[in-house]
């Protein structure tokens, strides 16, 4: 497995010449191919007088090698530990509630068990980042892996407990503790996969999008299944201890990404990151397009069931699916068109525009005079659960490509603040949409809330559009940072010109 492991990295002790090569590479519009392994030795290389000398002459032929056994299943193993984050987080729905007012627990109070996890994600995912190179992005990857299973199980005695506020409090705690587990496998996944498949970010990232959306459309199920057939224990027992089988084979699948560098195993800087003025607009977007489909957690459902389209409580779970379903279908879909395009501006902008669209038809909106009709609502969900991930999928690559135009190393701390700061903004998103979604629609009801959101993503979509056009200089090409200008002649230097219009 170390042989393994040293395939999938990347050298760091390359001469810089090799590293020239590997940025102008990884930034190649469309010659890459999505197939293409890592650090292909067979790659002819320029020197450097003839990189500095323009570098668009790079003819040099790029053989297609196909994904090694280690990587496949180093992608594997991160989708289970995935999958498994988010059907732990899902799971709860069908049963927990009905145990909890057992127990005296109100449908606040019920609802709060449900967010803290998103709260307490969007806290730790940007520390996990920043301390990854440090402890190791396996350890972090496992131990967080290990932990979550853990409170998988402690969450499932739970109903052994007399009295609320006890009961409460250790519902609080576990669901707190799962939440600092989940968010450092969830960083440490993302890094260690930009690390193995750096010409593939947004495709990547659309597959491990699938098995999200895979963990939220099957834990509802499987949790009335396992309710069913053993109470409340079962589902998580059976939850908890799959996820420890899953962890103990990671420990032989996982590569080590810890390097033996005293340079390269330092933090990286969440501020530095944060001081890039690219950085906010894509966060920004990340966060209402995770708020965006959270919001009809626990709206949609009254929604439905509520008088003129009066659906049957037996189909509400199917109009979840739908949602669900479609997401994980297309995320893999736009994740490969942001890969090879690299437009990832656009199709975040675009993403916006249509997700707005579908919020106004989902109501419908008062704006729109329409009927409200069952069908209008059933194509406004799939079409929305189709669109979702145009927000989402891009952004991630966006990140990657702003902070190398602004002079980041490609390294682990990098690849670990990004992955901690978009986990980040998406947990922020999963937790505003469904508290302030559900405090909304009680004041005002649902589809002039589902208006506002349909306005937010419009808003969003101008600030992309408004955002692009000042850092991109009206088409003139991407604006320079001050640290990338030669005093001399106000050039970039040559190893860095390759990227001027990433």
């Amino acid at each position: 497995m170390a042989d393994d492991a040293d395939k999938l990295l990347p050298n760091h002790n390359a001469d810089h010449d090799s590293k020239n090569i590997q940025v102008q590479d990884l930034f190649d519009d469309l010659e890459q191919s999505p197939d293409k392994g890592i650090g292909s030795s067979s790659d002819s290389i320029h020197d450097s007088n003839s990189s500095a000398g323009g570098g668009e002459n790079g003819t040099d032929e790029k053989k297609k090698t196909p994904m090694t056994l280690a990587q496949k299943l180093t992608f594997v193993g991160i989708a289970i530990a995935y999958m498994s984050v988010f059907t732990s987080f899902s799971v709860l729905a069908p049963f927990f509630p009905y145990e909890a007012q057992k127990k005296g627990v109100n449908l606040t109070e019920t609802g709060l068990v449900f967010g803290i996890f998103s709260l307490v994600s969007f806290i730790a995912c940007p520390i996990c980042g920043k301390y990854l190179p440090v402890v190791g992005g396996k350890f972090m990857f496992l131990s967080g892996s290990f932990v979550a299973a853990g409170c998988n199980i402690l969450f499932g005695v739970l109903d052994r407990i007399d009295g609320k506020t006890m009961f409460l409090t250790y519902c609080f705690v576990i669901r707190t503790v799962e939440a600092l587990g989940s968010a450092a496998t969830l960083t440490a996944g993302m890094a260690i996969c930009a690390n193995v498949y750096p010409e593939n970010v947004a495709q990547v990232n659309g597959f491990l999008e699938l098995f999200l959306g895979l963990g939220f459309a099957v834990g509802p199920p499987l949790g009335s299944l396992f309710y069913g057939i053993g109470g409340y224990e079962l589902p998580f027992i059976v939850l908890g201890c799959s996820s420890i089988v899953f962890t103990i084979l990671n420990i032989f699948i996982i590569p080590s990404t810890s390097s033996s560098r005293e340079e390269d195993s330092r933090p990286g800087s969440v501020l530095e990151v944060l001081k890039i003025p690219a950085v906010w607009p894509v966060l920004i977007t990340i966060a209402w397009g995770s708020a965006s489909y959270g919001f009809f957690d626990p709206t949609l459902a009254l929604h439905l069931t509520s008088p003129p389209l009066s659906v049957e409580s037996s189909l509400v779970g199917v109009m979840f699916l739908l949602i669900g379903g479609t997401y994980a279908l297309f995320a893999p879909v736009w994740g490969y068109v942001a890969d090879k395009t690299k437009t990832t501006r656009l199709m975040m902008a675009l993403g916006s525009y249509f997700t707005g669209i579908s919020y106004l038809l989902v109501g419908p909106s008062p704006l729109l005079n329409l009927p409200s009709r069952l069908w209008i609502v059933i194509v406004a969900l799939g079409f929305q659960g189709c669109i979702c991930g145009i927000c989402i999928m891009p952004a991630l690559l966006d990140l990657f490509l702003s902070v190398k135009w602004y002079g980041h190393p490609d390294d682990l701390a990098t690849q670990s603040i990004i992955s901690g700061l978009f986990n980040a903004a998406y947990s922020l998103g999963s937790f505003i949409g469904p508290t302030a979604g559900g405090a909304l629609v009680q004041q005002i009801g649902f589809v002039w809330t589902s208006t506002y959101i349909a306005g937010g993503c419009f808003a969003v979509m101008i600030m992309v559009c408004l955002f692009g056009v000042w850092e991109f200089q009206c088409g003139k090409g991407r604006r320079k940072p001050s640290h990338m200008k030669n005093a001399a002649n106000g050039e970039l230097p040559g190893d860095e010109q390759h990227i001027v219009n990433a």
